[in-house]
């Protein structure tokens, strides 16, 4: 398992403070399902109650979703035991098809997808945490501003939910910065919240005798074929956005004892468990509280565990909610540093970022950077707006990071690959195929976000092109395509 090449003489590179191998399968599986599992199942169920207006489509959505990220995880998997590399799929996307699209991915998912994520999710933090503190409610702005893009609206506010979102941001940075030992521990104990409040408020969804079947009618709605193939579509993006963390755990794969097992472990059974949880909890929800209620629900989970059990019950449970949030905040401050850590070491991006704390042996500059433009984007938007620039960029990603199987199994026959994806390579062209439909359906359906998305994107070739030619002026190029 060698370190990712930097392009630097042996000695010096050998001086420098390197990364730690301190993580094993158990914060390898909190990791994954920590990742996954956020605040989105809190709070997507009514903005996908809304659209299909049915218990069978929303089920089914939800289904279809984790299916779709099992495929690819399975494709990560062995991605993961031929490469245990850290920055994940930058790592294997640069082996398949070549440093620009692998530094594409990478500034996509740290400026778009993960800084997104962590904007969006500290605000629906704060947001729930106004259910113990009602000062902290959207409504109450000291500053709002908006203007047009691509001929829609963006919103711009700061209030005592950016505050607290921002404030949110700064604490988990510096736990990172301390330490990935550290920030393992802590999604240990995050993630393991996160599981007993959805567990709990399923199971009592079910057993607190509060709900009634009649509540699941009807189960598949009056509408069109098309109209429900657009409902869809559309709310795969919130499907999707929630089940969305799941190939994190590869980026921190240079910080795990034994690698070659513990990560593809890790991708298979917590995709699988939250899979299981999702499903559950959509049907608990649904259980409880009609569909036209639901579809009406700022904190449906919320309202849910307060019918089920009482006021103190639901405090409890809101309590839980929120530290699923900040388990997936941590994790997501965790991750994607890493991603731009080996762009830096690999050329493509300013070396600083490459650089490792000399104490806490963490990519120190890459986790403030993130932390500090994360918090620059609570101000840009409501949570479902954030989310809809995110998606739609980070799945064509992963998209030809799974392809990545295929071309790695004939760039890299004789390579040892202690794991090999089930279903080769059926399971990967599913998934493939499936998310270029949804990318398709997106650009058709929600043309200006994904207009907004791909902007955003080719405004990482300029910066490509500088630090590439930066590079090769003041080092030797570092290997790769």
């Amino acid at each position: 398992m060698r370190p990712l090449d930097t392009g630097a003489p042996v000695d010096e590179a050998m001086a420098r403070p390197q990364l730690t191998r301190v993580l094993g399968l158990r914060e390898g599986i909190s990791i994954q399902m920590g990742m996954i599992i956020g605040s989105a199942i809190f709070i997507v169920p009514a903005t996908i109650a809304g659209r299909l207006r049915a218990t069978g489509p929303i089920m089914f959505v939800w289904i279809a979703g984790g299916l779709l990220v099992l495929f690819g995880a399975l494709s990560l998997a062995e991605l993961s035991s031929l490469l245990p590399e850290t920055g994940g799929s930058y790592v294997y996307i640069k082996r398949s098809f070549g440093r620009v699209w692998a530094f594409m991915f990478s500034w996509n998912h740290f400026f778009i997808n993960t800084a997104g994520t962590v904007a969006a999710i500290s605000v629906a933090f704060a947001t729930y945490l106004g259910y113990f503190l009602p000062a902290l409610s959207p409504g109450r702005r000291l500053f709002a501003s908006s203007l047009s893009i691509f001929g829609r609206p963006l919103e711009f506010s700061f209030g005592w939910v950016q505050i607290a979102a921002i404030s949110t941001i700064a604490l988990l940075t510096w736990v990172n910065v301390r330490g990935v030992k550290l920030s393992g521990w802590v999604m240990n104990v995050f993630t393991l919240a996160k599981v007993a409040a959805l567990a709990s408020l399923v199971l009592g969804a079910f057993l607190s005798h509060k709900g009634t079947a009649s509540n699941l009618l009807p189960w598949w709605p009056k509408m069109g074929t098309g109209e429900l193939t657009a409902g869809f579509g559309l709310c795969m993006i919130s499907v999707l956005w929630a089940y969305d963390g799941w190939t994190t755990i590869t980026l921190t794969a240079g910080e795990f004892r034994n690698p070659r097992r513990n990560i593809p472990l890790a991708l298979l059974f917590g995709t699988v468990a939250v899979i299981v949880l999702y499903g559950a909890a959509n049907l608990g929800y649904a259980y409880v509280l009609p569909l036209r209620e639901m579809a009406g629900s700022p904190r449906v989970a919320a309202d849910v565990a307060r019918i089920v059990f009482g006021p103190a019950g639901a405090s409890l449970i809101t309590a839980g909610i929120l530290c699923s949030m900040l388990g997936t905040l941590n994790g997501s401050i965790l991750g994607a540093p890493r991603c731009l850590y080996a762009a830096a070491a690999d050329g493509t991006f300013s070396r600083s970022f490459a650089r490792v704390h000399p104490r806490f042996r963490t990519p120190a500059t890459a986790i403030v950077a993130l932390g500090v433009w994360g918090a620059i984007l609570t101000v840009s938007g409501s949570y479902d707006q954030i989310i809809s620039y995110v998606v739609f960029g980070s799945w064509g990603f992963y998209t030809l990071a799974a392809l990545s199987v295929i071309v790695l199994r004939r760039k890299m026959p004789d390579s040892p690959r202690p794991y090999k994806a089930l279903g080769y390579p059926y399971a990967t062209l599913l998934f493939a195929g499936v998310a270029a439909w949804f990318l398709f359906n997106t650009l058709v359906h929600d043309t200006r976000n994904a207009a907004i998305g791909i902007f955003l994107l080719l405004l990482s070739l300029p910066a490509y092109f500088y630090w590439t030619r930066k590079a090769k002026g003041g080092a030797p190029s570092p290997g790769g395509q």
